[in-house]
């Protein structure tokens, strides 16, 4: 090996890339030493023998790699229909310590061999990718109370309003709203207001633990509750247990009164039409912009008229604006 070669390949062990070169077929003709280091976490040997092992194989061998996006891609760079791909993916090692690599291939420029040489590289972009989950998290979460903003609360509205349309199923929303909180802050202080919705909003959360739901703050002493594949009448019910909870935290101010909430609730599901097919024929003129949106405006009218009948109760829209949940003590 002369002073070139050796120059060479100690660059290619120093670089903490993971680095293989293959060809036409997949085929592994070189690895360099991060590659062979890699292989540790999946129980290999730091020699292991890698010349002539396809690369699409691996891949195709693990769930992490079997994908079809990134398999193609592969493909198509080794067949010339492409002249590069990247991906990036996430990666489970057997230590249970997610890692996410970047994959970049591309051919390289090389005399070296009769058929076609590949470049193709591995990037650890795990610390990356945790700085943009923490700066998502905070562009998404709101300060104060921990819930998502109403940023989040849209994107997520979005979703849920889709997928309640796509699979037939129900959605509830609800506004809640603190009562005389103006009073409540001019009476106890704003550091005591703050504290008093932070424990708003760990009622909400307890309520809000399935993947369809969110509790979010809305502005101010606002807040939204979805609930996804939730009927009216359990929306009632869960709607009814956050106001007797509110009211147990016994916070009191101005003197005598009592912390407590007005929820409107709005529903989305089968007991608007009579029929499937009305349901059906309504669902295909349904759109988020026109119809998810209104799903919050309706429960913020519902609000209205529970803050109208005298606060501290829980009012259903109708389109009667009628108050339709009597209160119970």
């Amino acid at each position: 090996m002369d002073i070139a070669e050796q120059l060479v390949n100690g660059i290619l062990d120093t670089l903490p890339l993971q680095i293989a070169v293959i060809d036409e077929t997949s085929s592994i003709i070189y690895v360099n030493q991060a590659w062979r280091a890699f292989g540790l976490f999946y129980g290999l040997e730091l020699n292991t023998d890698w010349f002539g092992i396809a690369y699409l194989d691996i891949c195709r061998a693990n769930e992490d790699t079997n994908l079809p996006l990134l398999i193609n891609g592969i493909e198509n760079v080794l067949s010339g229909k492409s002249g590069h791909f990247s991906m990036d993916y996430l990666c489970h090692t057997p230590t249970k310590q997610p890692t996410w690599l970047t994959l970049n291939l591309q051919p390289m420029q090389t005399t070296l061999a009769d058929n076609k040489l590949f470049l193709l590289s591995l990037t650890n972009i795990t610390h990356h990718k945790q700085v943009e989950d923490r700066i998502s998290a905070l562009t998404h979460t709101d300060p104060l109370t921990g819930l998502a903003n109403r940023r989040r609360l849209e994107q997520f509205m979005r979703d849920e309003w889709s997928r309640a349309i796509r699979h037939q199923s129900s959605l509830s929303v609800m506004m809640i709203d603190a009562d005389h909180f103006k009073q409540l802050n001019d009476s106890m202080g704003h550091a005591a207001g703050d504290e008093c919705l932070r424990k708003l909003a760990g009622i909400l959360k307890r309520y809000s633990n399935r993947p369809g739901d969110m509790a979010a703050r809305y502005g101010g002493e606002e807040f939204v509750l979805i609930l996804g594949q939730t009927t009216q009448q359990e929306a009632i019910k869960i709607a009814e247990r956050i106001r007797q909870k509110v009211m147990e935290l016994d916070i009191r101010f101005a003197g005598h009164r009592l912390m407590t909430i007005s929820i409107g609730i709005a529903s989305l599901g089968m007991h608007q039409s009579t029929s499937h097919k009305e349901q059906h024929a309504r669902n295909q003129s349904l759109n988020f912009s026109e119809d998810g949106d209104l799903l919050i405006e309706q429960a913020d009218k519902a609000l209205y008229v529970a803050k109208k009948q005298g606060r501290n109760r829980v009012e259903v829209y109708d389109k009667h604006h009628r108050l339709t949940v009597p209160l119970t003590f």
